[in-house]
């Protein structure tokens, strides 16, 4: 449910230290140079490191929209951690909410200091499926570290996402966001992340 028929409101999210705010900097540039008027807005849990994290990607071809997504607006979720994934959708998603979600928990401090407990996966998957249209529940975790590195989770779900036919967005065109935003040093890593991504996904 978008408030126009000409935008798209996407949300990543994660916990700090994923490399959330770059993976939306990136989408949002991709938008930009496919001629979108873009917003980004990053909501942030207690720290940075750890806590959550949730990048509003806003894009249209009509005047900018303000920076977050109105409650039940949500079109895309990418969500590098099921929980947050799913606390995200809660508030923001609606009926016709579509979702890339990483299957691999990461445990917050409350879980890993005996405070609560950590859904059982199952559940989480029941109740992804039940707050969206559809929903691709991805190995990105496994293929990041198949790759070599964890920390390229971002452009492994970013891939997903191209991949699951979610986005209008040009392959291709974000392939060239990616060679001017990341480094020459990290630039194949990336890429291979990227199409990695791709291939989850389909």
């Amino acid at each position: 449910m978008s408030l126009r028929s000409n935008s798209t409101n996407v949300i990543i999210t994660g916990v700090g230290g994923q490399g959330n705010v770059l993976a939306a900097r990136l989408l949002a540039s991709a938008a930009l140079a496919e001629g979108h008027e873009v917003t980004v807005g990053d909501v942030y849990g207690l720290t940075q490191r750890g806590g959550s994290v949730a990048s509003h990607v806003r894009w249209t071809k009509g005047v900018p929209l303000p920076p977050l997504i109105p409650r039940n607006s949500l079109n895309i979720l990418v969500a590098f951690e099921p929980l947050e994934g799913l606390r995200v959708l809660s508030q923001f998603g609606n009926k016709e909410t579509v979702a890339v979600v990483n299957d691999r928990p990461i445990m917050p401090i409350g879980v890993q200091a005996g405070r609560f407990a950590y859904p059982d996966i199952e559940q989480l998957r029941e109740g992804l499926q039940d707050l969206t249209k559809e929903l691709i529940l991805a190995e990105g975790s496994l293929v990041a570290q198949k790759l070599g590195n964890i920390q390229i989770l971002n452009l492994v779900m970013l891939g997903a996402l191209f991949g699951s036919g979610f986005i209008s967005l040009d392959a291709g065109g974000f392939e060239k966001t990616m060679d001017t935003a990341i480094s020459k040093r990290h630039i194949d890593i990336n890429r291979s992340a990227f199409q990695a991504g791709i291939e989850l996904a389909r």
